[in-house]
C-alpha cells in the first residue's frame, strides 16, 4: 500500500470516529472511543495492500491513547486483522478467478456479448496502436487481449495517481487515453455482461452475510458492534451489483459506501445507502423497490434474494454446476439497527466496510443495533 493510500485510510478512519463515537451527534453509535476487543472484528483478503489498508483504517478509527500504549515507543493501537487464503475466500473476492465456474463462464459469456463484440470491433485500430507502443504481444483470444490492455491501464492509472513520470513514448502516443476505454468496458461487465449466476458468485456471499449479520445484531446474539472487511475494487463492484445500484463506473480512490439502517421516532425502520468521497457532498442511492430515502427493513431483507449464496452454496456452484437454490428470508427485527457498510477504494485497493453498532438516540434516531464495515 502506498503512503497516499495509508493517509487516505487514516483520514477515513478519523471520519468514522468523528461520525459515530461523538455522543453530541445524531449519528452517535455508542462505540467506545477506545478500542475494545469485544466490540470490533476485522477481516481482510490475504493481500499485503488490503491488510495494510485495514490496519491504516483502524489506526484512524482508534488512535492510541496514553492508557492503551504498551510501551513509550508505541505510536499506534495494535488491532488484530484476520484473513484466509484467497482460494478459500468467497466473501470478499468480487472477481473470484479461483472459482471454476467464474473462470470458465466469464470469458465465454463476455466473448458472446454484443456490447463487448462491438467494443472490440470499434476499437481495433486503438488496440493495434496500444500493442505497438506498449510492446505487449498480440493475442488471438480477444478475452486475453482485452485483459492485457486493462492491465496496462491499471499500471498507468496507479503511476498517474502517485504523480510518477510516465515514459516519454507513452506520453507522446497518449497511451493512457487509448487504454482508458478498455478499463471503462471492464467495469461495464457487471452491468452489461454478467449473468445472474456470475453476479451471485461476485457478491452473493457478501450480500447474504450482511443480512445475516443484521439479524444477529438486532437479536443481540453477537457482542460485536463493528465488523471491518477489507477487499478490492471488484469487491465493491460485486456487492453494489447485488444491492442493485452499481452504475458500471470504477469507484474513485478513497470512496466510502455506507449502508445504514435506522429506527425512526415512529418506530419504523429504514435502510439507507450512501456514498462519501473525501470532501464531496454525500450521495444517497435508491435501492430497487425502495423510496428515495431508503428501504423498509422488510424490503431490505427481500432485496435481490436471487443473488444470495451461503459459503457452502458458493463452493458447490464453483464446481461448474449451478444447482437450484432458494435463499431463506431474513427475520424481521423489532429493535433499531444501524448497519453501515463503508467501501473505500484507495490506491490499489477499494475499501468496503461493514459495521454493526448499537445506536443511542438523538434527534429522530433512537434505539440500538449493530454495524458492519468492509474495506480494502
Amino acid at each position: 500500500l502506498s503512503t497516499i493510500g495509508m493517509e487516505n485510510h487514516l483520514r477515513n478512519g478519523a471520519y468514522f470516529r468523528a461520525r459515530y463515537t461523538d455522543p453530541k451527534l445524531p449519528t452517535y453509535l455508542g462505540i467506545n472511543e477506545h478500542y475494545k476487543r469485544v466490540q470490533v472484528y476485522a477481516r481482510s483478503t490475504d493481500k499485503d495492500r488490503t491488510l495494510m489498508s485495514a490496519e491504516s483504517m483502524l489506526s484512524g478509527l482508534f488512535p492510541p491513547e496514553s492508557n492503551n500504549l504498551t510501551s513509550p515507543l508505541t505510536v499506534w493501537q495494535p488491532i488484530p486483522v484476520h484473513t484466509v487464503p484467497l482460494p478459500n475466500e468467497p466473501l470478499l473476492d468480487g472477481a473470484p478467478s479461483n472459482c471454476g465456474a467464474w473462470a470458465k463462464s466469464l470469458p465465454d459469456v463476455t466473448m458472446k456479448n454484443e456490447v463487448f463484440i462491438s467494443f472490440m470491433e470499434d476499437n481495433a485500430n486503438a488496440t493495434s496502436a496500444i500493442l505497438e507502443v506498449s510492446g505487449v504481444p498480440y493475442q488471438s483470444d480477444q478475452w486475453i487481449l482485452f485483459h492485457e490492455i486493462t492491465s496496462i491501464y491499471d499500471t498507468l492509472f496507479c503511476e498517474k495517481s502517485h504523480n510518477f513520470t510516465l515514459k516519454p513514448e507513452f506520453v507522446a502516443s497518449k497511451l493512457y487515453d487509448l487504454v482508458t476505454p478498455y478499463s471503462e468496458m471492464f467495469w461495464k461487465l457487471w452491468t452489461e455482461v454478467l449473468t445472474e449466476k456470475l453476479k451471485a458468485l461476485s457478491g452473493g456471499v457478501l450480500l447474504h452475510e450482511l443480512k445475516e449479520r443484521v439479524v444477529r445484531a438486532v437479536n443481540e446474539t453477537d457482542d460485536i458492534k463493528l465488523v471491518l472487511l477489507s477487499g478490492h475494487d471488484t469487491t465493491l463492484a460485486g456487492i453494489l451489483t447485488t444491492l442493485g445500484v452499481y452504475d458500471g463506473i470504477q469507484t474513485p480512490y478513497a470512496t466510502v459506501i455506507m449502508l445504514e439502517l435506522w429506527r425512526r421516532d415512529s418506530g419504523d425502520y429504514e435502510v439507507t445507502l450512501s456514498q462519501h468521497h473525501q470532501e464531496d457532498e454525500l450521495v444517497v442511492f435508491q435501492m430497487p423497490g425502495c423510496n428515495k430515502t431508503g428501504c423498509s427493513l422488510e424490503q431490505f431483507h427481500k432485496l435481490n434474494q436471487q443473488y444470495e449464496l451461503t459459503e457452502k452454496q458458493y463452493f458447490a456452484h464453483c464446481q461448474d454446476s449451478w444447482p437450484d437454490f432458494v435463499p431463506g428470508l431474513s427475520k424481521n427485527v423489532i429493535f433499531m439497527l444501524l448497519c453501515l457498510m463503508s467501501l473505500i477504494f484507495v490506491s490499489l485497493t477499494t475499501t468496503l466496510t461493514v459495521c454493526v453498532y448499537r445506536l443511542r438516540a438523538a434527534s429522530s434516531l433512537h434505539g440500538h443495533g449493530s454495524v458492519y464495515r468492509i474495506f480494502a
